[in-house]
């Protein structure tokens, strides 16, 4: 089966809009909506961020459609997973295959994203040696402890 192809990606004037069997997946490049089919979004729909995907399956059947099935994190301690499953017809799996595509490269994108905030940013070793060296002449450092932090900064 060929790759799903991925541009233009989903926005939230232009979202990807998936129909099955009874409901609808809208996904805007951030948010997951699960509605009724022929309806507008409303604020008691089923959505979810991407960055709360934990996983996603995609069943097939040969002739008669299948589900796809979005699992999420949730607050709740006592059901910290839930499941958001959309049937559909045959003929749709092209539709469902490039939704997940689409989801999947969204995540991967939320995660960088949160790894770059996550991780500290090292200071420039220039900057260090001075803001070090201006310890010393204001007497908070001897100048065997900026030796000493000298060789752990090189």
């Amino acid at each position: 089966m060929a790759s799903p192809p991925l541009f233009p990606p989903p926005t939230p004037r232009d979202p990807l809009r998936v129909l099955g069997q009874s409901e609808q997946i809208t996904f805007d490049g951030t948010w997951v909506t699960v509605h009724r089919k022929g309806e507008p979004v409303r604020p008691g729909d089923r959505r979810v961020h991407v960055q709360d995907i934990l996983s996603m399956e995609l069943k097939t059947a040969r002739f008669t459609g299948g589900q796809f099935t979005i699992e999420i994190a949730t607050p709740d301690a006592l059901r910290p997973v839930a499941e958001l499953t959309v049937a559909f017809r045959n003929g749709r799996q092209d539709d469902f295959a490039r939704l997940r595509a689409f989801i999947d490269a969204a995540r991967a994108a939320a995660l960088a994203r949160q790894q770059q905030q996550v991780a500290p940013s090292r200071p420039d070793p220039a900057e260090e040696l001075r803001r070090l060296w201006q310890l010393v002449q204001v007497g908070q450092l001897s100048k065997e402890e900026f030796e000493e932090a000298k060789r752990q900064l090189f």
